[in-house]
């Protein structure tokens, strides 16, 4: 048999596949049978019902389905169908959800998850509000969350969303009842529905920023030690981790949801944590750590405004600009008495000639060159007298030494500078006090 024969019988075999499958579906129309998942009530149709289905439009996001035992087709949103099947697999899919035909769910708590796998630890897909109704559609058989190390009571269901959301949820702080194929249900059968808590909505979607960020912002005195972008309290309202990061703390919590205690009081269930609204802009955060011990801080808002990077950035900004001034004076300064100081670049010094100021001043072997900063603020009764303070660090030095300093026109006014520290035990932060000490040695240098 020549190739001509072979590609001849191919292609009439092919127009006769083509015809028979337009003769199948011309006489129909079905492209399968869809189990529904979510009661329709305006067709007073119950979920677990088989229906022919005959268009999906991906673009209107519809199937148009019959309504059992009459001609009339309608539309229904896909969420609200299982995928089209044939109709042997459609009947298998509606035993799949018959143990929990016309059964539905109230969350009774702001923040449930539902996750994309039975285990609590699993990536989070849905949040639900409080009294938000859901659809359960089978069991599943995961490990149940603990609290306090003993298993919480309840079991992992599949859930659907009323707009079209599938995934896991534990049933602790879930409320089941029965809805009619009209969407009626009997009251008796759920919790009053309380009036929905705003507040905590409110509170879960803030950022929160350590309350100590406001008196530095305020009296703009940034120390950048203790102001990062990092810093603060994530209340997990996306991702189901509630963390908190400070200077001295990295604490992580995984938890299931969010109870009201008491008064403007919650709990992150299944987590160490407390939190306590004192008002809309200003929070209270008790957890207790590895070791057993509480601890408690205290977080704010800020205004829209206000914006963390940039206020690090004008900080760095702000430094940097004081450093430019005085390199651009010099950059080398001389001294008869106390050598040759320059102020190099990448914030770089070299003293050279200083011996007249060993021990006194500098330790002996401390070499000739070093980094410089400026980050203390002075108080307002040395402000008259100095720009601020550089603190030098020789390379071959273990501690920094701190100069007041005076921009001059002919160059550069120093004195030794006493920096007081102070260290709260409750924060872990330090607080500096910068003096001038009555025996100070001054130095002028000229450019």
């Amino acid at each position: 048999m020549n190739t001509k024969s072979i590609s001849t019988r191919k292609i009439i075999t092919g127009i006769l596949i083509s015809l028979f499958i337009f003769l199948v579906t011309s006489c129909s129309g079905i492209i399968g049978y869809s189990v529904l998942l979510w009661n329709e009530s305006e067709y007073n149709l119950q979920d677990g019902t088989i229906v022919p289905v005959y268009v999906k439009s991906n673009i209107s996001k519809v199937y148009v389905i019959g309504l059992p035992g009459t001609d009339e087709k309608v539309e229904i949103p896909l969420w609200k169908l299982s995928e089209p099947e044939s109709k042997s697999k459609a009947k298998k899919t509606a035993k799949k959800y018959k143990a929990y035909k016309q059964k539905y769910a109230n969350c009774i708590l702001d923040g449930l998850p539902i996750r994309d796998s039975y285990e609590n630890l699993s990536k989070q897909i849905y949040r639900l509000r409080k009294n938000e109704v859901i659809k359960i559609l089978y069991k599943g058989n995961g490990v149940a969350p603990t609290k306090g190390g003993k298993p919480l009571p309840g079991e992992w269901l599949r859930v659907l969303t009323s707009n079209g959301v599938q995934g896991w949820c534990f049933s602790y702080n879930l409320r089941t009842f029965e809805m009619n194929a009209d969407g009626s249900y009997e009251s008796s059968q759920t919790e009053e529905i309380q009036e929905k808590d705003t507040l905590i909505e409110q509170i879960l979607t803030t950022k929160w920023y350590p309350d100590y960020y406001r008196t530095m912002i305020s009296k703009k005195q940034i120390n950048l030690d203790y102001v990062q972008q990092k810093f603060g309290f994530d209340t997990g309202y996306e991702s189901g981790i509630t963390s908190i990061r400070l200077h001295n703390v990295n604490a992580f919590f995984p938890y299931s949801g969010i109870k009201k205690t008491d008064f403007k009081e919650y709990e992150f269930e299944n987590a160490p944590v407390k939190l306590i609204v004192k008002n809309a802009g200003s929070i209270i955060v008790k957890y207790t750590d590895q070791s057993g011990k509480p601890k408690t801080y205290s977080f704010i808002t800020l205004n829209k405004e206000t914006k963390i990077e940039t206020v690090i950035q004008d900080e760095y900004e702000r430094r940097n600009n004081l450093y430019k001034v005085i390199q651009n004076l010099g950059p080398d300064f001389r001294s008869g008495n106390y050598g040759t100081l320059s102020f190099n670049g990448n914030n770089r010094f070299s003293w050279e000639g200083y011996k007249n100021l060993i021990p006194s001043v500098i330790p002996k072997k401390c070499g000739d060159s070093g980094s410089v900063s400026i980050k203390y603020f002075i108080p307002a009764n040395l402000k008259a007298s100095w720009d601020g303070v550089l603190s030098l660090k020789f390379d071959s030095a273990d501690k920094e030494l701190n100069f007041l300093y005076k921009v001059e026109a002919n160059g550069i006014r120093l004195a030794v500078a006493g920096i007081k520290k102070t260290t709260n035990d409750e924060t872990g932060r330090n607080d500096y006090q910068v003096t001038q000490p009555a025996n100070s040695i001054v130095l002028f240098f000229q450019k």
